[in-house]
């Protein structure tokens, strides 16, 4: 009986895969360069300034930024030959020559106007871009960039500037920030056109997106056709891996690690980003928190190591402090963090009046593991003393009017940006995070420069009013012969036309 219920429940995981499996089999057979890609979703839009758009993984495949971060925190030129500061906020840019879109039409300083029009065009794209006033043609493949940042913020930035195919969009009438529902065939009629590695074959938004190399390219492919199949369970995708129906599957489920490792034809890639889980201390509930005593008490009380090791399968780290990527290093005044000591938590709490309840709001995110995060947080409070009622939350708007009603709260966030600054500036402002940290500028009355929030946001750490549980890396699985290990970059972005059977 045991044995039946065991088959029903793997069928039940098996049943998407074999469905999408059912589809591509006889493409798949028909052509073994195709590399099968599982991943949890795949996109619905395909301009890189949408209101929704797509990953970065996808819009990497079809469209080229100006510059790109490498793996080791460099920057690599892609559709420029060099820069130079002309005079304090311009910054002068020059174009590769004869790159072409996938449309044939040549790359130029216009379609970089043209991009920033679009970018304009679309609210949170034009506010990601705000520190950029203007950008001015200088000649067919020169041109200025007028903003209100530092060199490295500018770098950064534009690290995200896709460039569109401006005579393509304008002639075919087709707004660059509005969704684009369905692409059957992109050979049929071209309904994107950057100068990215791969051009879309096929694509059917429930199911998967077939990508072509673009015999435009002006760099290499190694890998010619990838099919990024729609799979939204871990589990399944890690199943689909196991019985050879993908090659490469995205996201592998941290409690089923070790059924990948045992196998001699896959492996596990560990892919290092800024993914860090929060828990926040309100010290406008709960008055005790007001004193450091009490909040030192909590963060003793917290087994973070543990929950790196049992929630996330040893897939991640901790670190003293939350620190972004950074040329610039800041030195804190107390490095050492108290380190986790239930006695010691369970001493300080007896020395002043807390509450027999507190409350814990939480963002939930599955990939973060935000539930499982909360029900480790309420044993560990429950050895000091203290009963921590959960409510959980899935709505970003429901979050932000609670967020300071409660004495903690858990969430995950994640950075794309790699300047202390630009990192910071995302934090303070468009995060999930950001109304609690406002309150603390408030209060603390401190001012708009974004130095002065970045340190006093730091004072906040080591006072443990924020508290960076862990960071947790993303999990990839793969068939053994390809490089996927040297493929993404210094923030989690795999760049799928470095891709490659290991020789």
């Amino acid at each position: 009986m045991l044995r039946c219920l065991s088959y029903v429940f793997i069928f039940s995981l098996l049943l998407p895969v074999l469905f999408v499996n059912a589809i591509e089999k006889n493409q798949a057979n028909q052509d073994v360069k195709t590399v099968q890609i599982a991943v949890d979703d795949i996109p619905v839009f395909f301009s890189p300034y949408a209101s929704n758009p797509p990953e970065l993984q996808y819009l990497h495949l079809f469209f080229d930024p100006l510059l790109r971060w490498t793996d080791k925190q460099e920057l690599e030129s892609r559709l420029l030959r060099k820069w130079e500061t002309i005079k304090p906020g311009v910054s002068r840019f020059y174009l590769k020559k004869k790159i072409k879109f996938h449309s044939g039409n040549y790359l130029s300083s216009k379609d970089i106007i043209w991009t920033f029009s679009a970018i304009l065009k679309e609210p949170k794209s034009r506010r990601f871009f705000e520190g950029i006033k203007s950008i001015v043609r200088v000649d067919q493949y020169t041109f200025d960039v007028h903003s209100n940042l530092s060199q490295g913020q500018l770098l950064d930035y534009l690290t995200h500037f896709f460039v569109l195919d401006g005579e393509f969009y304008r002639g075919h009438k087709i707004e660059a920030n509005k969704a684009q529902p369905r692409v059957m065939t992109q050979y049929d009629k071209l309904s994107i056109s950057g100068t990215g590695p791969y051009q879309i074959k096929q694509y059917e938004p429930a199911l998967h997106l077939h990508v072509i190399s673009n015999k435009n390219y002006w760099g290499k492919t190694a890998i010619k056709e990838l099919n990024f199949i729609k799979i939204k369970s871990a589990n399944s995708r890690q199943f689909a891996l196991l019985a050879n129906d993908v090659d490469i599957s995205a996201s592998v489920s941290n409690k089923t690690l070790d059924t990948v490792r045992f196998l001699a034809t896959k492996s596990l890639v560990e892919v290092n980003v800024s993914n860090v889980v929060f828990l926040t201390i309100n010290d406008k509930r709960t008055l005790a928190f007001k004193r450091s005593v009490a909040r030192n008490a909590v963060h003793l009380a917290i087994n973070q190591e543990g929950m790196v090791k049992h929630i996330l399968n040893g897939m991640g780290r901790v670190n003293s402090t939350f620190l972004p990527f950074s040329q610039v290093k800041i030195e804190l005044p107390n490095p050492q963090l108290p380190v986790y000591d239930v006695p010691r938590a369970k001493y300080l709490f007896s020395k002043i009046t807390m509450p027999a309840n507190l409350t814990l709001l939480v963002l939930v995110d599955e990939i973060g593991n935000t539930p499982q995060v909360a029900k480790a947080l309420v044993y560990m409070m429950k050895r000091v003393g203290i009963k921590l009622i959960i409510t959980e939350v899935t709505d970003i708007q429901d979050w932000k009017k609670q967020l300071l009603d409660y004495d903690f709260t858990l969430s995950v966030w994640q950075s794309s940006l790699l300047d202390r600054d630009n990192i910071y500036q995302d934090l303070f402002v468009d995060s999930v995070l950001s109304g609690y940290i406002s309150e603390l500028f408030n209060e603390g009355k401190i001012t708009e420069s974004i130095n002065a929030q970045a340190l006093f946001f730091e004072k906040m750490l080591q006072e443990h009013r924020l508290i960076p549980l862990f960071f947790q890396n993303q999990i990839w699985a793969t068939e053994s012969k390809y490089n996927l290990a040297t493929i993404f970059s210094v923030n989690g972005i795999p760049y799928w036309h470095l891709l490659a059977v290991i020789d």
